[in-house]
């Protein structure tokens, strides 16, 4: 599956700020954390899409079900993506942290296996979408990019 990114470091009290200002709701809650949901999701419905949250040892990791499993899965989820990259972008940017985005399906990697992605590190490198996977990169800003991109 496509597309796990990871955002570092952890801070309890701004995950919770940010995904409850960005409408995610807390749906599991572990009883070594009783105060902070371990798992937050945000469903769009107009893509049939899930973006999901999960509280990991040192930060927070983001994916979008279903699952992308091939290139072409990334097309469809201009919305889903960008609201699994804000997160992502502004959560980092609250906590000087790093964005770290591991793609593995054909296409947005080159040759075999994963790709680690670093696309953001604040305050000094912002998150781009020059940065992100080929797929999401075609998805949010259009096949003309593609066209560009591959040329």
């Amino acid at each position: 599956m496509c597309c796990r990114t990871v955002v570092r470091p952890l801070d309890p009290e701004l995950v919770r700020a940010t995904l409850t200002i960005g409408q995610f709701k807390p749906v599991y809650f572990t009883p070594e954390r009783p105060d902070l949901a371990t798992r937050w999701e945000r469903d769009v419905p107009e893509e049939a899409a899930t973006v999901t949250v999960h509280i990991v040892n040192d930060g927070i990791e983001l994916s979008i079900s279903p699952a992308i499993s091939h290139y072409d899965h990334h097309m469809g989820k201009r919305l889903a993506a960008g609201i699994y990259f804000e997160i992502a972008a502004r959560y980092a940017e609250k906590v000087g942290g790093t964005v770290v985005q591991r793609a593995t399906v054909e296409g947005c990697t080159s040759g075999q296996g994963s790709k680690e992605l670093l696309l953001a590190s604040y305050p000094a490198m912002p998150l781009s979408f020059e940065r992100i996977c080929d797929g999401f990169q075609v998805a949010i800003l259009g096949e003309e990019y593609a066209h560009r991109h591959v040329a």
